[in-house]
């Protein structure tokens, strides 16, 4: 029995391409439809303007095939952190959106707002989004897939007393991350969810530097949660924990530089790899008997 190349690299196919989209949609939040008047979240700088509401709005946030898309992030509930099931109260704070994060460098990015309340009966905690995609001029009523988005998130750092996680999900359609080479994150594999710490030390906040991208194909609709463990002696104007939402990578020039080589998700599992290595020798055998 002759076994050709083909056949060894369909045995191979089996493994996870993830992240090989060809088209990737760029997405802008500045064009939010309801408006951001509140000040100064958490009593911080960044913004300064912000909205508490639990969803916000953003028209001709991309355009695939011709049409607009439309962007609704919508706030799902308060998490336990080291979990993704909810819970009615927490010591862990939704905030709010802060719409076209970054304007002054023209950025036009997404940030996201949460606290912690200086209660440390209840350490850690967090809280849960999604970011969901509509046809442009359906008024939010159609779902579109989109074939593939790629999200920088960054500012994603923590500090000595208090760490800061977010966690991403394969089932939305996650099928690859790159971490900056200066981030420090730690990457966990948690069964079909992505548990992506921080290294517990500032980053600067409005650069890659604390940053990684996320790579998704098809996909209508993606959750992430944001969750962290504070400790004690951790100064009241430090409790808020936050993170911004790059969809086109132009804070860090449109690129991946300075980013490291992209890691496939799910990566393959040591059954698939011990499968492959032995369909790999039976056919090595057979093509040695037939030689």
């Amino acid at each position: 029995m002759t076994v050709t190349r083909p056949r060894l690299a369909l045995l191979f196919s089996i493994l996870p391409l993830g992240a090989m989209a060809q088209t990737y949609v760029d997405l802008d939040f500045s064009g939010n439809v309801q408006p951001a008047t509140q000040m100064y979240p958490n009593n911080s700088t960044l913004g300064p303007y912000y909205s508490s509401a639990l969803s916000m709005d953003f028209a001709n946030a991309g355009t695939y095939n011709g049409n607009s898309v439309d962007v609704r992030v919508s706030f799902l509930g308060l998490t336990d952190g080291e979990g993704s099931s909810f819970r009615d109260t927490s010591t862990y704070q939704w905030v709010g959106w802060i719409p076209d994060y970054n304007d002054s460098a023209s950025k036009n990015d997404l940030g996201v707002y949460y606290r912690q309340d200086g209660n440390l009966a209840q350490p850690t905690g967090g809280i849960a989004w999604s970011m969901r995609f509509y046809l442009g001029g359906s008024n939010f009523g159609t779902e579109l897939t989109l074939p593939g988005v790629r999200l920088l998130i960054y500012d994603h750092d923590g500090e000595a007393l208090q760490s800061e996680s977010i966690r991403a999900f394969a089932g939305d359609g996650l099928t690859g991350y790159q971490l900056h080479g200066n981030s420090g994150i730690n990457v966990l594999n948690q069964d079909g969810s992505y548990r992506f710490d921080s290294r517990g030390a500032g980053h600067p906040e409005t650069t890659a530097d604390g940053g990684m991208i996320l790579y998704y194909e098809n996909t209508s609709s993606i959750r992430f949660d944001m969750f962290g463990t504070t400790y004690a002696g951790l100064p009241p104007q430090n409790l808020g924990i936050f993170a911004a939402w790059d969809g086109n990578l132009e804070v860090n020039g449109g690129n991946t530089n300075d980013f490291n080589p992209l890691v496939v998700v799910p990566e393959p599992t040591a059954p698939i790899l011990l499968g492959v290595a032995s369909m790999s020798l039976l056919l090595r055998r057979r093509r040695q008997r037939s030689a």
